[in-house]
């Protein structure tokens, strides 16, 4: 990370200073994990995710930056927006392994919309299930725990899969790719039980 050009602290982020409290216009596209000065991984401390966000959104208030003037604002609305969208992603797994998967030139989401063969198999039954059983009827109650212990398992072996980061370009990130797709189909799968079950 580089040094605050005001004050020379360690920056904590490109685009705010916690010494200084300088604030800073990006010079380059900055990745959701360069914004939160963390290094690419699957695996994140979600404590310090959350500490982290709370610093940058009190540093670029742009409340705080009134009286620097109009453009300074706008910098602070700026920075701010991107460290939202930031910590939108960082703290979603799925999205996060999905920006990872991407980011080292594996497949996208539209280009790769296979599922991991075994799990094609489950698929159908599950379909069946969520056809034909009533919305809250014990078998409803029992597919969705069957695909909340599912979707729990995926996310684990996509996080294993990831740690550590493979080379760009490696052929398991289809993979992994694979296994996001899965791990759609088990939320969607999960959205429409509890749709269908109605307000509690």
């Amino acid at each position: 990370m580089a040094d605050c050009s005001h004050c020379n602290e360690v920056l904590a982020s490109p685009l705010a200073c916690g010494g200084c409290e300088s604030i800073f216009a990006a010079t380059s596209i900055l990745s959701p994990f360069e914004i939160f000065g963390m290094p690419i991984s699957a695996r994140i401390d979600r404590s310090l995710l959350r500490k982290t966000l709370l610093k940058l959104q009190r540093l670029l208030h742009p409340d705080f930056h009134g009286s620097a003037g109009e453009a300074m604002v706008g910098i602070a609305e700026h920075n701010t927006a991107e460290v939202n969208a930031a910590f939108e992603l960082l703290r979603d797994a799925a999205k996060r392994a999905s920006w990872i998967v991407e980011h080292l030139g594996g497949p996208s989401e539209s280009s790769e919309r296979q599922m991991p063969q075994p799990f094609l198999m489950e698929v159908m039954e599950w379909n069946e299930t969520l056809e034909e059983a009533s919305p809250g009827s014990a078998e409803m109650l029992r597919l969705s725990s069957e695909l909340t212990e599912h979707r729990d398992r995926i996310s684990t072996e996509i996080a294993a899969a990831l740690t550590p980061l493979p080379q760009p370009g490696a052929a398991s990130l289809a993979g992994v790719r694979q296994s996001l797709n899965a791990r759609r189909y088990v939320d969607r799968a999960l959205g429409r039980i509890s749709a269908s079950a109605g307000p509690a």
